[in-house]
């Protein structure tokens, strides 16, 4: 029995380039997409989570109080209130802060959404209106976004006609809100 050298010598060439070539040429563009792909999942869970947190306190500034509450009552909930106010405007300058960052993780429809929730949502916090007015408004867009952006999974179908419709009231919400 002979050893055909030629067959090792190319076997053991191929499994020492092959690997090496896969280590340094294909791993690291591997590597930097997998960063990106969780750097984006990252972005939406951060878009999510702020979106909610400002639904939370432009309810409690849209409340309105009874009449007939005790004055002392009345004072405790107006001083909540003016917190979740400046809570309110810092999360959304936050979030307007950050809109290009967040809205680079979606394909150009719902691009163009986010930055316009984002426009809609400062613009609501610089009008002329009541703070209870604007609040009802920001609540009503947010709400709608944190829906929009908290998709049915595959086995949820059932949630699937909610998140059309959330995705048309925003839509409908940023327009109005436009001019657009």
């Amino acid at each position: 029995m002979s050893i055909n050298w030629e067959t090792l010598i190319a076997s053991a060439t191929i499994s020492v380039i092959v690997p090496l070539g896969i280590e340094y040429f294909a791993k690291p563009r591997l590597e930097a997409r997998k960063e990106e792909i969780l750097d984006a999942h990252r972005s939406r869970r951060e878009l999510l989570a702020a979106t909610v947190r400002i639904v939370q306190a432009a309810d409690v500034v849209s409340a309105h109080v009874p009449g007939g509450a005790e004055p002392a009552v009345r004072g405790n909930v107006y001083v909540e209130q003016d917190r979740q106010y400046e809570r309110l405007v810092g999360e959304v300058q936050r979030l307007a802060d950050d809109a290009g960052r967040h809205a680079r993780t979606f394909l150009p429809p719902l691009l163009t959404l986010v930055v316009g929730y984002t426009s809609v949502l400062q613009g609501l916090l610089m009008s002329a209106r009541p703070r209870t007015d604007q609040a009802d408004g920001i609540k009503e867009l947010a709400s709608a976004v944190a829906l929009l952006l908290s998709p049915p999974r595959l086995w949820q179908v059932w949630r699937a006609p909610a998140h059309a419709r959330a995705l048309a009231r925003v839509r409908q919400l940023v327009d109005l809100h436009t001019g657009g």
